[in-house]
């Protein structure tokens, strides 16, 4: 007892740590496990954000193939009564976004090659908007967007009326995206509802139900419920060039000799604005002059009038004229004939004869028929074979004349359009 009251503090202390220490380790060897949230499939981060227009969008951390008139619900964590539903009104794809199209039935992955963000609206499954898409695997194509049932990908959304910003700690997503499912009055339950949840595929849940005798085919090493389809990938065809080549033969000389004296020869003018001009089309040609087209005459004066040789509008000259006699066969007589050697000025100076009595006359010039092949295009193009480098316009193409070849009668031309990156050259040929 002596003891017990001499150490009497000290043993009370040393009780006191031993129940501490004991106390604590029954706390930590029976401490609860820690409590999983049941809800560890739903993920709710999202975020509001404004784009270069100045527009209020909503963005998702995972892919999605909602669309233009899918439906959105915010509903509260705290009181799942309380939420607000919006529908999208459209959708925005970015410039090199990685997406997932679908194409009657197949599923197709790649990047989207445009110059800038694609806005899709309500109406876009009936848009003639040809997507410039790079599968992963295979060539890029152009693929029209009303072929498209869906695209999968981060997108961001746009409403049509601005929607508070909205905490995701506070706010959790309900989805609809299309499930036929029937249309909700909005009193079911958290679990009722339809929920982004994570995918089969990603939580490792089963198809089938526990009695669903299953079909399971080994491809290339992996087991798979169907068997793999043959990629299908949609291009768009190319527009066809949309010129051939109608006539390529020589073009009749513009004069013809009509009459002569024994020191000048009578020419014809047979350009037809001449004749809608009312212009004199019978002109005396006094050889070693140079004649022009008389532009402003009037009514009843010449189709050529005489000018200088420094007139850079000098159109021809006769230089030499001769009156020959020949046999006739007809009466077997002779008779007079004019002989006129001239240079025309347009056509390079190249020196050619005229003689009276022939119908036509060729100098050398060719006159070349190219026809359109397109749509809305009904007038014929008329070229001489002098016109090498003459670009063509009809629409949004250019078609460019690069060469003209006369010993086959062929031109090689390019053209550019209708889109900024078609080009394309081909030789055209008479058929």
């Amino acid at each position: 007892m002596t003891i017990l009251k001499n150490h009497y503090e000290k043993i009370f202390l040393a009780v006191s740590l031993f129940c501490a220490t004991v106390i604590s380790l029954i706390s930590l060897l029976t401490a609860p496990e820690s409590v999983v949230q049941d809800d560890t499939t739903e993920l709710d981060m999202f975020w509001f954000d404004s784009n270069d227009n100045g527009e209020r969008v909503l963005e998702f951390s995972k892919e999605t193939h909602l669309n233009p008139g899918d439906t959105l619900t915010f509903v509260s964590k705290e009181d799942e009564t309380s939420f607000k539903t919006v529908e999208i009104a459209q959708i925005v794809l970015r410039s090199r976004g990685s997406y997932t199209l679908e194409i009657a039935g197949k599923k197709i992955d790649g990047i989207l090659m445009s110059n800038n963000d694609l806005f899709l609206d309500r109406t876009w499954k009936k848009s003639k908007t040809v997507l410039d898409f790079v599968p992963d695997s295979g060539r890029p194509s152009q693929i029209p967007l009303s072929q498209v049932s869906s695209i999968t990908g981060k997108k961001q959304f746009i409403f049509d009326d601005p929607i508070e910003e909205l905490d995701p700690d506070e706010h959790f997503l309900s989805l609809y995206q299309g499930m036929n499912a029937q249309d909700s009055d909005h009193n079911d339950t958290r679990v009722d509802r339809v929920r982004w949840t994570t995918s089969a595929e990603e939580s490792n849940e089963s198809i089938y139900d526990l009695f669903t005798p299953p079909i399971i085919y080994l491809v290339d090493g992996n087991l798979t419920t169907k068997l793999p389809e043959k990629e299908v990938i949609t291009v768009v065809k190319t527009e066809e060039f949309g010129l051939t080549l109608d006539n390529f033969q020589q073009k009749p000389y513009r004069f013809r000799m009509k009459g002569f004296t024994s020191e000048f020869p009578f020419f014809e003018d047979l350009d037809p604005a001449d004749k809608e001009k009312r212009h004199n089309t019978r002109i005396k040609m006094v050889p070693g002059t140079p004649y022009k087209s008389n532009l402003d005459g009037k009514k009843g004066t010449p189709s050529l009038i005489p000018t200088t040789e420094d007139d850079v509008d000098k159109l021809l000259m006769v230089t030499v004229f001769r009156v020959d006699t020949v046999q006739d066969e007809k009466s077997g007589g002779v008779r007079p004939i004019g002989r006129a050697m001239v240079r025309d000025f347009k056509l390079g100076g190249k020196v050619f004869e005229i003689r009276h009595g022939w119908p036509e006359v060729f100098a050398g010039e060719n006159e070349i028929i190219l026809n359109y092949r397109l749509e809305g295009a009904d007038e014929k193009i008329v070229l001489s074979d002098k016109e090498i480098g003459k670009t063509i316009e009809f629409g949004s193409r250019k078609y460019l004349i690069k060469e003209i070849d006369l010993s086959d009668k062929s031109l090689l031309i390019e053209k550019r359009g209708p889109s900024p990156n078609d080009i394309r050259t081909e030789k055209l040929v008479l058929p």
